[in-house]
Order: C-alpha cells, then sequence, then structure tokens
C-alpha cells in the first residue's frame, strides 16, 4: 500500500543515498526540475526536499518537576476497571492527562505536524490521515519523554498489573480521513500481542470526539473469538462468527482520556463523510506495549516498527533500545541510545522487514478491505 514515490524514498534513506545523488533539489543542475510539492490539508509541505531526516526535538518543555531519570508519573487503576478490560476486551480510562501533560502532548504533536519527518511521507501520501507517522518516539525526543515520564506507563501496568512494560509500536495519528471498517490490529511489533495479558493496546486522545464521527467502536468480547485467525486485519461479521458478538461498545474520549484495548477486539472508526475535519482535529498517539518478559518474535512477518539493526532472534528475550523499557521506568543506556538518533531504520531492517513481504501477503491484502474508501459508514451499522 505504499505509493512508488514513498517506496522509493524510503530506498534512499534505508540504503544511504543523498538527496543531491538523485538530483533532488539540486537548482544548480541543468536537469532540475520542480515537481509539485505535496500538501496535507494543514498546508505542510511533505516535499522529498522539504522533510527532516534525522532525529528532532521539538521545542516544548516537560511539566514542571519532571527531571531526566524519573518513573513515569502515578496514575491509579481500580479493579473494577482492570475486570472491565478483562471481560469486554477495551475501556475508556477518563482524565489520564492532567492539563500539562495534554498541552505538552497537543505541542509536541502540532510542531511535528508542521515539521514533517521523512518517516511519514507514506503514511501522509496514502491520504488515509493528515498526518501519520509510525516510531515517532525514536525520530522526536518530545514523544520519547513523554513515554518516559507521563502517566501513561503507570496507567497500562496498572491495567495489567505488569512489572515492566516494553513499547512494541507507536503511531502519531491526525484526523484519519477515509474511516477504517471492522479489524483487528496485527501490527503490533515483533510480539506475541494476542496471548492473554501478553500485551496491549493504547490510544492518547489530545482532543474531544466529534459528536457525529470518529468514534472508535468495539465489539464487546470479541477479544475471546476463536475464529478470526492471527494474519487477518479484515473481518466479515457474519463470516467470521462474530454475530455472537452483538453489543457494541462506542468510546467518545475528551481529551487528555486513554482507550486500551485488546489485540484481538474487534473494532472500526468511521472518518467524516467528506472525509476532511475541517476546523476540528483528531490527534492521537497509540501504539502497543509488551507485558512482563516479552520475547522477540517477528515469525518472518512484515512489521513496520521491526526496521531497526538489534540482533535478536525469535525467542529471545525483548530486551533492546529499539522496544524501550518504559516501566517501572525507562532504561539510562537505552535513553542514551535514543537521543543519540542510534534507534533509527538501518540497511538491515529495512531488508528484514521486506523479506517479510512474501509471508505477511495475506495480512496486506486483508488491510487493504479494512480501508472505507466511501468515507464513513452509516452510524451505527454492523456490516
Amino acid at each position: 500500500f505504499f505509493n512508488s514515490l514513498a517506496l522509493s524514498m524510503l530506498t534512499w534513506q534505508a540504503f544511504g543515498v543523498s538527496r543531491a545523488a538523485v538530483g533532488i533539489g539540486d537548482a544548480a543542475s541543468s536537469s532540475f526540475v520542480r515537481v509539485r510539492a505535496p500538501t496535507m490539508k494543514w498546508e505542510v509541505d511533505i516535499a522529498p526536499w522539504e522533510l527532516e531526516y534525522g532525529l528532532q526535538r521539538a521545542p516544548v518543555r516537560l511539566p514542571e518537576g519532571i527531571k531526566e531519570g524519573d518513573p513515569p508519573q502515578p496514575f491509579e487503576i481500580n479493579e473494577e476497571q482492570r475486570q472491565t478490560l478483562f471481560d469486554d476486551g477495551a475501556i475508556v480510562i477518563p482524565g489520564l492527562l492532567t492539563e500539562e501533560w495534554l498541552e505538552y502532548l497537543r505541542a509536541s504533536t502540532d510542531w511535528q505536524v508542521q515539521h514533517p519527518h521523512f518517516w511519514s511521507i507514506a503514511g501522509v501520501a496514502s491520504g488515509l490521515y493528515d498526518y501519520i507517522q509510525r516510531s515517532v518516539w525514536a525520530s522526536n525526543k518530545a514523544f520519547a519523554d513523554f513515554l518516559y515520564y507521563s502517566p501513561l506507563a503507570s496507567a497500562l501496568a496498572g491495567l495489567s498489573n505488569a512489572k515492566e512494560l516494553r513499547l512494541s509500536t507507536d503511531l502519531l495519528m491526525v484526523n484519519p480521513n477515509k474511516g477504517f471498517k471492522w479489524h483487528q490490529d496485527n501490527q503490533n511489533g515483533p510480539i506475541d500481542a494476542f496471548g492473554d495479558n501478553k500485551a496491549l493496546r493504547w490510544w492518547v486522545t489530545m482532543d474531544d470526539c466529534p459528536p457525529d464521527h470518529g468514534a472508535p467502536v468495539y465489539l464487546k468480547g470479541s477479544h475471546r473469538n476463536q475464529k478470526v485467525t492471527s494474519d487477518m486485519v479484515f473481518v466479515d461479521l457474519e463470516r467470521d462468527g462474530l454475530l455472537a458478538y452483538p453489543e457494541l461498545l462506542e468510546f467518545r474520549p475528551k481529551a487528555g482520556d486513554l482507550i486500551v484495548w485488546h489485540a484481538r477486539s474487534i473494532h472500526k472508526i468511521d472518518g467524516p463523510t467528506n472525509q476532511d475535519w475541517e476546523a476540528s482535529k483528531r490527534r492521537v498517539l497509540g501504539g502497543t506495549v509488551a507485558i512482563d518478559d516479552a520475547r522477540y518474535l517477528a515469525g518472518g512477518r512484515l512489521l513496520f516498527s521491526d526496521m531497526g539493526s538489534h540482533g535478536m532472534q525469535d525467542g529471545d528475550p525483548l530486551v533492546h533500545a529499539l522496544f524501550p523499557k518504559i516501566y517501572p521506568s525507562s532504561d539510562p543506556a537505552e535513553r542514551a541510545e535514543a537521543a543519540a538518533g542510534r534507534c533509527t531504520r538501518t540497511w538491515e531492517g529495512v531488508t528484514r522487514m521486506w523479506g517479510g513481504m512474501f509471508k505477511s501477503m495475506a495480512e496486506m491484502s486483508s488491510f487493504a478491505n479494512v480501508v472505507n474508501l466511501g468515507g464513513a459508514e452509516q452510524k451505527g451499522t454492523r456490516s
């Protein structure tokens, strides 16, 4: 689903070919041709010669009192919330972020959209979002600090009774334009995300959900289904036996809320009918955390969060700066690696990812069916 421009630019970056070598932006060259730059509705230039390629540092200040090396801020989770997640497969945790943390995350996100990183080009060019970027924690220190020090890790640990959490994926998403039909998540990184209490999916919302679109809808209890296989993304409710889960959980989170769900929980999101959020925004930072003694289990799949060099083989403990520990506290050595820009994509990692293309063909084909190309589905439909 990457277009040809995104693929070629990914190859240039992965294999260390400079922009000058391909004539991009060389105004002195006789063969220079200025191609009209693609733009987002926020009028941010994502032309390849305008993007940033290295480690970014959004000029935002952490909330008062936060110091380098601190544990994540505390957040209390009660037994009822733990049981709800266990039974239903999804839950909203209201008020995760204080006003200070909310403004920090909003400012980091808005700066990122205004200073697009190369890693965003494929997703933005697809038109699925106004801005979307994987591994933003590794390319912008502001997001890494959010993961290290905000209450997020404490809330996730409380929901899972975890002794340790590691980040296996992250994804910055601004304004989904096409909606996503019923599906399960399986780009969860090189881990077993479908086992009991092995991983959690999460969203931190930066804006109130609009009244008529943008709400995540889950099939209550569908994380316990036995018919949807791990390589499936798109699901058909009738074909896949999911009509056995008739109750819908429609979440309309407020700014600063947290949504958490099991990777097997079936869900959808309806985008705006005109595929344009106009004056409103829907900014979300989401991802996956691995719980307690996680193992590296890539299984030869195409995994977009596993494009770095780490030397791990299937079955090895998931202990590496590319999958940073965020609970009970971050690791100083891993923080130093990230701050030095060494948690990046490499020739070896990109080659490994594309090597999993054949094994993941069914998954990629299934993903193509998830995108609601016609805009939002009619509110309340289960098809």
